[in-house]
């Protein structure tokens, strides 16, 4: 006695299974007994129906049946596929039960299959003869793809026919047997119902329904929101209108709790709204559509199910009910189209390119930059800049000064033409962050220190570039430190290859140079020298250069720049914050090493000493060192230091940010110093960011700012840095889109992560990208991004998720470092590998990369 898997492919149903034992198929269909007498090239055979049971005699068949009455019954052992197989027609005819459409479908014994990839196999093809019964040659059978055979059914178009890829094997006795492991498979799946019961058709058409009511009722409470704001919706420039309606769309939209939507949704194989950013309505009601088809579908279905033929007529509606027809529609015609999938993408990608520039070939997200002051004079930095990927020179106004300004925007559009680069420039106005004075200055020294093994050796000599000042060293060598000097005219002809200089370091010890290149062309007046010992050169130092004739040339070194000072605090320690400038300075200590007066400096917004209290948390330089106000008075903030690092402790330098989270300090986003720099930044710069904005009202201050210049072509990008700012974040778009002014984001994570804790900054910063998405304004990424690769050369493994993690903006920005030029450089691989990868949120499914080699 043999056993198989049965399956019965259907245009109705995937794939209905039995068994067969011994030569009996059971079916879970009950119809009326008949019976047929049939001839093959080697024995007579029978097939008889008796209650639901088919009696087929002692081999397998393949077998195809109809219920129309008088339509041929084609029967035919399964087995070499002779061409003596005959066909008969049936002595009985099947009795007709409602209509007379054909219901084909085709029996098919399958061998040494498992249940799941016969139901694959059934659910992906379904064979010509069952949808068109004239077509009976069963040796050269016709396949048409289940997917497109649904679809085209429900739209009532032609049906495409393709040929099955693969010819189908014909079946042997020795195919049918299955092994013992397979039989509890076979007897698990051969109780699933046959049919598609009134029931289930009736829960799945009550699912659809519910769904379709959830997505209408999201896109009503779109458009009711939509209309609450039509006072702010009003004063919106006609180029923003339709990204600010979206907006409003968005906001409602994640105004509701659809995450069981979402997963009902997706369980169904439909979109689950993720990614409907720029695009809300017109995804909602696109899903909508396909489940508006999918219960009509349904419907059509289980009439087929229960015998009829035609639709019963819908009673005509009441009066009441056309008026209500009328309404709709004239309210749909008037109402203005929703963005649909490639507008809003495309707007986005659109207002991207008119504020930051054109993506550069092989990556979409642009690089920010952050000069450093020595950009004002570095011609060769700045070339080199452009060389690594940067699209966007940023230059901060909380540091330096209009005439360094102009000298950088000066070398940045001439480097743009020369090279033929876009490069856009940016102004930070410094706003009213709080930050901490400056420093006492210290000695006027320069270290020079060679490179070192384990062991102490000199590995590498560092090289040294001495000339007069202002002398740049030449193209094609990058020497490790300069050394400026007062000489005479023309005194580098009296210098020759291996000459040697030697002078007296600042700690008194004799040290030397030596010489092994001289200056060429408009450096001339300068030489290259070697040094294998650690030196600190002070101002004034003199160096004397010995030649091999025994001559001696002095010249003394020139004015050195004054080491930044810094703060050293630990765990415990006080510090001091003074309303009145003074320089910042350490606690000062007796002989027994015990503190005479802590260290102090000042806060730069004297506002805070009037609502300080004690017991509220300070933080300094981003959150690096944390502490709490332990006093307050009119003139003085006594902190007493809580998170320092280890016990080698932290240093607070001058120019870094204090934040103080609990305290009530509301700051306008202009100051005085902002306005005064506007004047020179609307003249030189293509846009300009707003620090600590926090409501619509900085905004508008900045926007009468630049209306009272003419300035309505610069780009306002406004920098989100407190959790005030990110809670009023859609009124803050809607208050810049009221004007012509394009309009940009910074998610500033640095200050965001102290105001708002670091826990949620991972949270807020997504939150951002979304919301700006949907008002399709391009965001940019940025605070600390390879931070440590920009500082050391070497970037740590979060850091480089972080940075891939930017290309779901439309540009990451770079602060400035030693190691700038690499970080720019790895910046710009990292995003030219993620545009394969990802497009904002989504994944895109390339092929994995090396996949022969996955051993699969």
């Amino acid at each position: 006695m043999s056993r198989a898997l049965v399956t019965q492919s259907s245009s109705l149903c995937r794939g209905q299974m039995g068994t067969v034992t011994g030569a009996k198929f059971v079916s879970s269909e009950a119809t009326s007994s008949y019976s047929v007498l049939f001839h093959t090239a080697t024995e007579p055979r029978s097939l008889s129906r008796h209650h639901g049971q088919w009696d087929c005699g002692s081999g397998p068949l393949l077998i195809r049946k109809s219920k129309k009455i008088g339509r041929k019954l084609i029967c035919r052992a399964a087995g070499n596929g002779s061409s003596s197989d005959r066909k008969i027609k049936s002595k009985t005819k099947t009795p007709a039960h409602g209509n007379e459409n054909t219901t084909s479908r085709r029996l098919q014994v399958v061998g040494n299959a498992t249940p799941t990839a016969v139901m694959s196999a059934a659910g992906t093809l379904i064979p010509l003869s069952i949808i068109d019964s004239d077509h009976e040659d069963f040796d050269d059978d016709k396949y048409v793809d289940a997917n497109i055979f649904n679809q085209l059914l429900m739209e009532k178009k032609k049906i495409t026919r393709k040929k099955k890829a693969t010819s189908r094997p014909a079946e042997t006795e020795g195919e049918i047997s299955i092994t013992a492991k397979s039989l509890h498979s076979v007897e698990k799946y051969s109780d699933t119902p046959t049919t598609l019961s009134s029931s289930s058709a009736a829960n799945y058409d009550s699912t659809l329904m519910d769904l379709i009511d959830q997505l209408e009722g999201i896109r009503l409470h779109a458009l009711a929101f939509e209309r609450w704001y039509s006072p702010q919706l009003k004063k919106v420039h006609r180029k923003h209108y339709d990204s600010a309606r979206n907006l409003l769309h968005y906001v409602a939209f994640r105004s509701l709790d659809i995450a069981n939507l979402q997963e009902r949704l997706a369980s169904s194989g439909l979109s689950s709204l993720e990614g409907c950013e720029a695009h809300t309505l017109a995804s909602v009601n696109s899903i909508s559509s396909i489940l508006r088809s999918l219960l009509q579908g349904s419907q059509i279905q289980s009439s087929c199910l229960d015998g009829e033929t035609e639709s019963k007529p819908l009673p005509p509606p009441s009066i009441s009910e056309r008026q209500n027809s009328d309404r709709s529609k004239k309210a749909e015609n008037s109402r203005v189209d929703d963005i649909s999938f490639e507008a809003g993408n495309s707007i986005l990608s659109q207002h991207s390119e008119a504020l930051l520039g054109p993506s550069p070939p092989g990556r979409k997200t642009l690089i920010m930059v952050t000069l450093p002051s020595e950009a004002a004079e570095d011609d060769v930095l700045v070339r080199n800049l452009f060389k690594a990927g940067m699209n966007i020179a940023r230059i901060n106004c909380a540091h330096d000064n209009p005439e360094v300004w102009k000298k950088m925007v000066r070398k940045i559009r001439f480097f743009s033409q020369l090279l033929g680069t876009e490069c856009r420039i940016s102004f930070d106005l410094a706003g009213p962050k709080l930050r901490t004075g400056p420093m006492q200055p210290g000695p006027s020294v320069l270290k020079i220190k060679p490179v070192k093994n384990d062991l102490g050796q000199v590995v590498s000599s560092a090289c040294v570039w001495i000339a007069e000042e202002g002398v740049k060293p030449p193209e094609g060598r990058i020497p490790d430190t300069c050394v400026p000097v007062v000489a005479t005219p023309h005194w580098t002809k009296k210098i020759q290859i291996g000459d040697v200089v030697r002078f007296k370091d600042a700690r008194g010890r004799s040290r030397e140079f030596n010489v092994v290149q001289k200056g060429s062309g408009a450096s001339k007046v300068g030489i290259f020298a070697e040094c294998r010992s650690v030196s600190y050169i002070e101002t004034g130092c003199e160096l004397v250069i010995s030649g091999h004739g025994g001559k001696k040339l002095k010249v003394n070194v020139g004015q050195l720049p004054e080491i930044e000072q810094a703060i050293v605090l630990r765990t415990a320690d006080k510090l001091v914050l003074k309303r009145e400038s003074i320089l910042g300075s350490p606690a000062k200590l007796d002989k027994a090493g015990n503190v005479v007066s802590p260290a102090s400096v000042t806060c730069t917004l004297g506002k805070i000493f009037d609502i300080a209290k004690p017991g509220e948390p300070v933080k300094f330089d981003d959150g690096k060192i944390g502490g709490v106000i332990s006093s307050v008075s009119p003139d003085e903030i006594y902190v007493t230091i809580t998170d320092a690092g280890d016990h080698k402790g932290k240093k607070l330098k001058g120019e870094k940010a204090i934040n103080f989270p609990q305290s009530d300090l509301s700051m306008n986003g202009l100051t005085i110093k902002d306005a005064e720099d506007i004047d020179f930044v609307v003249s030189n710069a293509d846009m300009l960011a707003l620090s600590f904005v926090n409501g619509p009202a900085d905004v508008r201050a900045l926007q009468d700012e630049l209306a009272r210049r003419g300035a309505e072509n610069i780009g306002i990008v406004v920098k989100i840095e407190t959790e005030l700012g990110f809670q009023r974040l859609p009124t803050i778009l809607l208050q810049a889109m009221e004007t012509k002014n394009l309009v940009g984001v910074m998610v500033a994570r640095g200050d965001m992560a102290v105001e708002c804790g670091w826990q949620r900054l991972a949270e807020l910063q997504d939150q951002i990208l979304l919301i700006c998405e949907s008002a399709h304004v391009p965001t940019i990424w940025a605070t600390q991004v390879l931070e440590g690769l920009a500082k050391s050369g070497l970037p740590s493994r979060a850091e480089i998720t972080d940075a891939a993690s930017g290309s779901r903006a439309e540009c990451v920005m770079l602060n400035k470092g030693p190691y700038i030029l690499q970080a720019v450089a790895s910046l710009d691989d990292i995003l030219c590998r993620e545009a394969c990868h990802r497009r904002k949120h989504q994944a895109v499914l390339h092929p994995l990369q090396n996949f022969e080699k996955l051993g699969m």
